[in-house]
């Protein structure tokens, strides 16, 4: 049987991967759209730091995801202080995949992918 908000016991960490680092923001398995904003705010202190990668990695298998959560997430990203460069979101469906591509934002790069490995090789080649 799977619990219901399994990802909020998952912590986001950072990772060197090919002589770079990237941060694993794990939303994955959160059904209370109020606690996966909550991790996220909390989330963003450490992202916000300059030690922090700027490559980010946002897994949101599993999770219950709408298009207003999609842009409470992009918001975020987007007032950050910290110039983030890369962003790539796993597990989102075709209509958010497409929703994601539609948005424009000059500083940071973003792209959505079903397969962690090619997520990874995307945020830093």
């Amino acid at each position: 049987m799977k619990k219901q908000n399994s990802g909020l016991s998952k912590k986001s960490f950072s990772m060197p991967y090919n002589g770079g680092e990237i941060w694993f923001e794990h939303l994955d398995g959160i059904s209370d759209e109020a606690q996966l904003k909550h991790k996220l705010e909390q989330d963003l202190i450490q992202i916000k730091k300059p030690s922090t990668s700027s490559f980010i990695a946002i897994n949101l298998d599993e999770t219950i995801v709408n298009q207003e959560v999609m842009a409470f997430i992009l918001e975020k990203l987007y007032s950050s202080d910290k110039l983030l460069r890369k962003v790539v979101f796993v597990g989102l469906n075709t209509k958010l995949k497409r929703y994601i591509k539609q948005q424009k934002n000059v500083n940071i790069s973003m792209n959505c992918m079903d397969d962690f490995e090619k997520a990874k090789k995307w945020l830093i080649p």
